[in-house]
């Protein structure tokens, strides 16, 4: 969409069948040179140009991040907690069982979440089976059973929290028994928000406590995944140079995703960087600097 050029390399830089694209705009443009270092972000592969229109002889450097966090919050404690992960028309599930046949008092599920669940049509919902077949879904304090869509299966998590919060859920009726607790998460076939985060589950009747900073405190995970809220950034580069005839050219870069571009640029010629942010999962935008030297 940038060139749309069939006389370019091999002739992959245009819309044969789409003669009216649109063409991309520059997202910045560098006149003078030289340029200190300037900052942007681009999204998770979505694509930058930054065009370059100094003659001369410059070095132009990229400097990106090494890392990026998998969801917009922290965890609440340490570094991991289980994440639901997210996704169309799926079904993920962290499933723990509990043995309650010694206690006779009344029995508290205790945990912190965080999430961002597409509202009134994606839901989390948290169950108990006694069997592994039948499940019955409890009612949360921040859920809810407001079912516009028709899509959810009861009292569910839907919407967004913001900040963690903490949730405590009665399991008194379940004492004297062997239980299965699950949390289970189920979107539709459009749009997903980014899901569900999980952190220090406790039940005191039982001296219970996982901050999943060592393990995974012994639920088993179907989707569900223990995570560090952090990812390794990565990019790909590109660089059209456009003179008396007009080149793409794939630059490679460092282990720390820097690099360094010469430059030379005659009067009335140009040259284009394009970013790419190719870091899956998240969708949180990736930071970089350019600077012309």
């Amino acid at each position: 969409l940038y060139l749309k050029d069939s006389s370019v390399g091999d002739g992959r830089y245009t819309y044969y069948n789409y003669p009216d694209a649109p063409r991309t705009s520059d997202t910045d443009t560098i006149t003078t040179c030289p340029q200190s270092p300037q900052s942007f972000t681009v999204n998770q592969y979505g694509i930058d140009y930054i065009r370059i229109s100094c003659a001369g002889d410059h070095t132009l450097t990229f400097s990106g991040s090494t890392a990026i966090g998998l969801l917009p919050t922290e965890v609440h404690s340490g570094k991991f907690a289980f994440w639901s992960n997210k996704g169309d028309e799926s079904d993920m599930t962290l499933t723990r069982e509990f043995d309650f046949t010694d206690v006779t008092g009344p029995i508290d599920i205790s945990y912190w979440t965080w999430y961002d669940i597409e509202e009134d049509w994606d839901y989390v919902f948290l169950e108990v089976s006694t069997d592994g077949e039948t499940w019955e879904i409890l009612t949360t304090p921040s859920g809810t059973d407001f079912n516009p869509s028709g899509n959810s299966y009861g009292w569910g998590y839907t919407g967004m929290t913001g900040d963690w919060i903490q949730e405590t859920v009665d399991l008194s009726q379940y004492s004297g028994q062997k239980v299965q607790i699950r949390f289970e998460y189920i979107t539709d076939a459009a749009v997903n928000g980014q899901g569900m985060l999980l952190d220090d589950i406790s039940i005191d009747a039982i001296n219970y406590q996982s901050d999943f900073e060592a393990d995974a405190g012994g639920w088993e995970a179907a989707g569900f995944a223990r995570v560090e809220n952090v990812l390794p950034q990565t990019y790909r580069l590109s660089l059209i140079l456009n003179g008396d005839t007009t080149t793409v050219t794939h630059v490679e870069l460092n282990p720390d995703q820097t690099v360094d571009i010469p430059l030379s640029l005659n009067a009335g010629e140009d040259a284009t960087l394009i970013i790419t942010g190719t870091t899956r999962f998240t969708i949180i935008p990736a930071p970089y600097q350019i600077e012309v030297k």
